[in-house]
């Protein structure tokens, strides 16, 4: 018999090799699917009013004093009424803080709004020859308010109320044809205020705002008891003038708030 050589039986062992790891492999389960992929879910972002804020406003006022004696006087019988409606450019200033919970807003504002606003009306008098001017000028406003809102993303729309105040000159002036002393009565009124507006976020910190405010001051009454008229070549008549004053504004401004965040603000991308 022939004698197998030594490169026949290592081919012989690497083929019975191979047929083995075939078998062995044939045996396997099937390989599983690989890992599922998710794409990540969509993150709306919206936007949070929550911060401190300090900011500026121009609008314009309009005055709405109703001037009414309350006792007959040489100057004029009582129940008079003098009716004063101005308007004039207002500007100022305004600080606060927002705190949201979606889609909710709460916060509290002051505002303090300089005035150019000044009206005049001229009223017959009892004497003849003589007529009485009044004269309202405001000269500032100040409000300290809460708010409630809601936000429709970066739109803020709110409502206010609280205390109002006025700076204001009340004048009364006799005319005629000589001489004439006025006297004026400076006064701060105190009343509310009741308001609205919407506001917008530019972006993370800054926004602009439309405003409403009515502003009422009720009723007051004032003694003008240092008035005089000096009839050309005559002489001085002292003259008085009681009265009650009702007073509102309404106030329309447009503004920009700068806003300091605490805990986010500006730009929020939900969870």
């Amino acid at each position: 018999m022939r004698r197998l050589g030594p490169g026949l039986l290592v081919g012989i062992a690497v083929a019975a090799s191979a047929l083995a790891t075939a078998a062995s492999a044939a045996d396997l389960p099937a390989p599983g699917p690989g890992p599922a992929y998710y794409p990540p879910a969509y993150r709306p972002v919206i936007y949070d009013w929550t911060g401190i804020y300090g900011g500026l406003h121009l609008g314009a006022g309009a005055l709405d004093d109703q001037v009414t004696t309350t006792t007959t006087t040489l100057l004029q019988p009582a129940g008079t009424v003098t009716k004063l409606s101005p308007f004039s450019v207002v500007s100022g200033a305004q600080a606060g803080f927002n705190v949201e919970f979606a889609p909710f807003v709460v916060g509290a504002e002051g505002t303090f709004t300089w005035s150019n606003i000044s009206g005049t009306q001229v009223t017959p008098s009892l004497l003849p020859t003589i007529s009485e001017q009044s004269i309202s000028t405001p000269r500032w406003y100040a409000t300290a308010t809460g708010k409630i809102g809601f936000a429709a993303n970066d739109f803020l729309f709110y409502a206010k109320g609280g205390a109002a105040w006025m700076s204001v000159n009340y004048t009364q002036a006799p005319a005629i044809g000589g001489g004439q002393t006025s006297q004026t009565i400076t006064d701060t009124r105190s009343g509310y205020t009741v308001g609205g507006g919407v506001e917008c976020g530019m972006t993370v910190n800054l926004s602009a705002r439309v405003e409403y405010d009515f502003l009422d001051f009720g009723t007051k009454n004032y003694n003008f008891n240092n008035l005089s008229v000096t009839p050309v070549g005559g002489v001085a008549t002292p003259l008085v003038l009681p009265v009650s004053i009702r007073s509102s504004t309404s106030l329309i401004t447009a503004g920009v708030n700068y806003r300091f965040n605490w805990g986010g603000g500006g730009t929020l991308v939900t969870r």
